[in-house]
């Protein structure tokens, strides 16, 4: 399983990793939220994930249910 710390001891949150990553895969990103802190953090996205890195973030398991969310499409599985 990927390792948290090859980013984090770099000063990159979870969420920014994320966001890049989304970006890495030529998606379009929203991300939300109403704190001024985090918007800052996620508009900070000044990096890229090595190769290697995003063949890692790609082999993660996929979560198979989504419970009572699962009715939406990316999460479903339905796109």
């Amino acid at each position: 399983m990927f390792h948290d710390t090859i980013f984090l001891s770099n000063g990159v949150s979870i969420p920014q990793l994320c966001i890049c990553y989304d970006i890495q895969l030529g998606m379009i990103v929203l991300p939300k939220t109403a704190n001024p802190d985090h918007m800052r953090s996620n508009a900070e996205v000044d990096f890229v994930i090595s190769g290697e890195d995003m063949e890692t973030l790609k082999q993660f398991e996929h979560i198979r249910d989504y419970g009572e969310h699962a009715f939406f499409p990316v999460f479903g599985g339905k796109l």
